[in-house]
């Protein structure tokens, strides 16, 4: 498979993206689908029974609150709305994502020295 068609699956951070998106504003599953795959790079694929399924369990664990929502001539929708409890939990994200940026620049940077001292090795 070439590098450049790639896929990946958002995997454990579709929970921090949900909760950045609903603390921006109130949102619905099907509309959630659409913002996150404008927002993320085009190589995640985003797979949207999982949306719904960590839609339920943020608002079980008390993270998310949702309401009926009938808009305009159509069914009515559940809307998922940030908890105080919410945007504790996606601060904890934000820590944790500092932490594994700072771990992912050192080691791109070591990389980068490993390959740029076996180049000028090469030519020795």
């Amino acid at each position: 498979m070439s590098e450049n068609l790639r896929r990946y699956q958002t995997g454990k951070h579709l929970e921090a993206f949900i909760l950045l998106l609903l603390m921006q504003k109130p949102d619905h599953g099907g509309h959630l689908l659409n913002r996150l795959t404008a927002v993320l790079p085009e190589e995640w694929t985003v797979d949207s029974g999982r949306i719904y399924r960590l839609l339920r369990e943020l608002e079980a664990t008390g993270c998310l609150h949702s309401t009926w929502v009938t808009e305009d001539s159509g069914a009515p929708i559940r809307q998922y709305q940030l908890t105080d409890h919410g945007r504790l939990r996606l601060e904890e994200w934000v820590r944790e994502m500092e932490v594994r940026q700072q771990s992912l620049a050192s080691f791109l940077a070591t990389y980068r020295q490993i390959v740029n001292e076996n180049s000028s090795g090469a030519d020795a």
